[in-house]
């Protein structure tokens, strides 16, 4: 089944979530951000694909993640490029091809290319809708909602607003000062993700490595780029 929803795609139930990337190993804003803080071992492993010239525009990494699984998706050469609409068609092909050989058993999108790649929301969501229509798992699509507070957020926010400053400084190592802004940020109404703090004064990427490097402690997948001269039977999560 097929559905197009209008919030956080961090909120979703589904097996994997479809990361939007670049090819030069850069995630630096929007829902690239998000995944790189939650995910660093999967940054770093996607760094790599980018020096090795691995990654490409129609072939898809699968990070073999439980709760959840990644799936990146390239949507631009460069992270200074806009996206194009044939790089879609040629990922989503791709996509529809091996879904099923990689175990994919449901899967959430966002609206492909559509922020930072500065497509048109209407003809991305046509494109996706024209290749996922006919896949027999749950598929979501979701246009993005910057109201919608992610499962994240939520939990970080609790915890400034139950412990005290200096509690968290000691606990993370981030400064007073930093710990400050960052009570200050949760504060705001306009502020309800994780990427979003960093348009608070005094909160950087930097800060947020820091503030989530213990949270969500991942288990180590095993995972590599697929290989001609390996079988695919070989490998779990690879270069699609």
């Amino acid at each position: 089944m097929l559905r197009i929803i209008r919030g956080n795609i961090f909120n979703s139930q589904c097996q994997t979530l479809v990361n939007t990337v670049n090819c030069v190993g850069v995630m630096g804003a929007g829902i690239a951000l998000e995944f790189k803080l939650r995910f660093p071992k999967m940054f770093e492993r996607y760094e790599q694909h980018c020096q090795n010239g691995v990654m490409d525009i129609g072939k898809l990494w699968l990070y073999d993640k439980e709760s959840p699984w990644v799936l990146n998706f390239p949507t631009k050469k460069h992270w200074k490029d806009p996206s194009r609409k044939s790089y879609l068609h040629e990922g989503l092909k791709r996509f529809v091809e091996t879904y099923k050989q990689r175990g994919i058993e449901s899967v959430a999108f966002p609206a492909l290319g559509t922020l930072n790649g500065k497509l048109p929301e209407d003809e991305a969501i046509a494109i996706m809708v024209r290749h996922l229509y006919m896949c027999d798992i749950d598929v979501d699509i979701y246009i993005y909602d910057r109201n919608a507070e992610d499962d994240w957020y939520r939990k970080i926010k609790q915890k400034f607003e139950r412990e005290t400053i200096e509690d968290i400084a000691s606990e993370t190592g981030l400064s007073v000062h930093r710990i400050s802004a960052l009570h200050e940020a949760f504060g705001r109404s306009d502020i309800h993700t994780i990427s979003q703090l960093t348009a608070h004064k005094g909160i950087g990427v930097k800060t947020l490595e820091v503030l989530f490097r213990n949270r969500g402690a991942e288990s180590t997948p095993t995972e590599a780029v697929e290989n001609p001269t390996q079988s695919s039977e070989s490998v779990q999560g690879a270069l699609l």
